[in-house]
């Protein structure tokens, strides 16, 4: 079932504040979210009649198997996203979070787990949070090299970037080496001279520091 982006905001805001462990009271999550303790009360109390929630009077909340993963989806799209805003588009970690808060609701699974292979799946956020594991992990890495490897004319599909540097990042995309796009290898310069790639409809040369970068697929 489908819930309201206002739902989902509660379920991360608690996620957040249960860190340490125990129930949440909602006085936590009246301040955190800045709406009124009788406001709370009633969303609480609702999120717990569905499911999501075990509320208790005078105790506070704690989230259900059912709320922990919603809320841990909603926060892996969040500081994902900030990651994305802040190593690939340069933004600042301030700017990232409102952003990040922007789109959150708006991300489908599967782009947010483009963004992170192309990142190579990074396990923190800018301020050092720690960014929930996906609940349905992907095999597919497994089989990827990288795109040097593939023979002259051969097609290969770019699956992700082995790389951490957010500078490296933002040259490799800007090149156009995101994951999903087909590459072919035409020619390598003798003397370890650069990668001619067939990009789409580009051609690229490249050096082979950065095409170890690249990991593809057949």
């Amino acid at each position: 079932m489908k819930i309201s982006e206002n739902a989902e905001d509660y379920l991360a805001c608690i996620y957040d504040l249960s860190r340490e462990g125990g129930p949440v009271k909602t006085s936590e999550i009246s301040n955190r979210l800045n709406l009124s303790p009788a406001s709370v009360t009633e969303m609480t109390q609702r999120l717990a009649s569905e499911g999501y929630l075990n509320y208790e009077r005078y105790k506070g909340v704690t989230l259900t198997p059912e709320g922990a993963s919603v809320a841990k989806k909603i926060k892996r799209r969040h500081r994902l996203l900030e990651r994305f805003l802040v190593d690939v588009l340069g933004r600042t970690s301030e700017d990232s979070h409102e952003e990040a808060m922007k789109l959150e609701h708006n991300f489908s699974d599967e782009s947010v787990e483009k963004l992170s292979r192309m990142m190579n799946n990074p396990t923190v956020c800018p301020d050092g949070d720690p960014i929930p594991a996906p609940e349905c992990p992907h095999d597919e890495e497994q089989e990827s090299f990288p795109v040097g490897e593939l023979e002259e004319g051969e097609e290969g599909t770019i699956t992700h970037l082995i790389c951490n540097d957010p500078a490296k990042i933002r040259r490799l995309i800007s090149m156009g080496f995101v994951p999903g796009r087909t590459v072919v290898v035409e020619d390598r310069v003798p003397m370890g001279g650069p990668l001619l790639i067939r990009l789409n409809e580009m051609r690229v040369a490249i050096g082979r520091d950065y095409a170890t970068l690249i990991q593809v697929e057949r």
